[in-house]
């Protein structure tokens, strides 16, 4: 025969007179809240650098693409490489000119310098993706809306480049086809490189060939989106990633604007510029 509900309750221990129900004490809530702080604290920085390496890799390939729509071309043109003409310019790899200094410079936002007939690779990257590391977040305000700008990517300008007083063509070489490559070969040569946002203007990457040692100077600042580093390619066709040494070739970017805007980067014997020098061309 089943007990009836009251003698169940009859039957019940009666919880302790004077204990409360258990529970965390305020002082207990304080400790794993500062607990779970100090692990986010711990992960969130290896977070951002995976996610970091992740945008690394991505800009890495499309560095290799780039490249190999440059050689593609090559190629198909007799072994001749592309033009890369200095300042705005409709006939060279890619085209324009973009200005951090003014956010409402078309050139930062029209995807035509980049497409045919402009553009002279685009029939072999055709994709618009490749041209920008995809850790370039700068952007520029066109008609009150916040939009990115459209590229990160600068060639070599000894590389068939216009000639230029600080890289003259008479005293460095500047290969027009792939048979030209000497001194350095073209596993050495640099090709594109990601060219840091304050800095990018033309398609056409300067490295001051002249001056050196003491009186080295940064021209056009390469990026260092990854950790510090660069994506770039060579003159084979491969990329790598570029680990730069001295903070110099770095300065920060609102100093660095204020710097570029009244001239070039003074960097005595600094490391990075003499890599440039020696992967960029060499005295004829």
């Amino acid at each position: 025969m089943q007990p009836r509900f009251a003698e169940l309750q009859e039957a019940s221990p009666a919880p302790p007179v004077g204990k409360a129900p258990c529970a965390f004490t305020l002082i207990e809530l304080l400790v794993v809240i500062a607990i779970i702080a100090i692990l986010a604290s711990l992960l969130l920085p290896v977070l951002s650098r995976t996610k970091e390496q992740g945008r690394g890799i991505q800009c890495l390939s499309n560095m290799k693409q780039l490249s190999a729509a440059w050689v593609t071309y090559a190629g198909d043109s007799g072994d001749m490489l592309v033009t890369n003409v200095i300042l705005a310019n409709t006939l060279s790899w890619a085209a324009g000119w973009m200005d951090w200094s003014n956010p409402n410079e078309t050139d930062n936002t029209n995807i035509y310098n980049l497409e045919s007939p402009r553009g002279l690779l685009w029939p072999y990257t055709q994709s618009l993706g490749i041209y920008k590391c995809p850790s370039d977040f700068s952007t520029v305000t066109v008609q009150g809306a916040v939009v990115p700008r459209v590229r990160s990517v600068s060639l070599n300008g000894r590389m068939n480049g216009s000639d230029w007083a600080l890289s003259p063509t008479s005293e460095f070489n500047n290969p027009n086809k792939f048979s030209a490559m000497i001194r350095p070969g073209p596993a050495n040569l640099m090709a594109f490189i990601d060219e840091r946002a304050d800095s990018i203007d033309d398609a056409y990457f300067g490295v001051d060939m002249l001056d050196s040692n003491a009186e080295a100077q940064v021209i056009n600042m390469p990026a260092n989106y990854h950790l510090g580093c660069s994506s770039i390619s060579f003159g084979d066709g491969h990329a790598e990633v570029h680990r730069w040494m001295d903070p110099r070739t770095e300065p920060s970017m609102v100093s660095h604007v204020m710097i570029f805007n009244s001239g070039y980067v003074h960097a005595p014997n600094d490391v990075d510029v003499a890599w440039l020098q020696q992967h960029s061309t060499s005295p004829r």
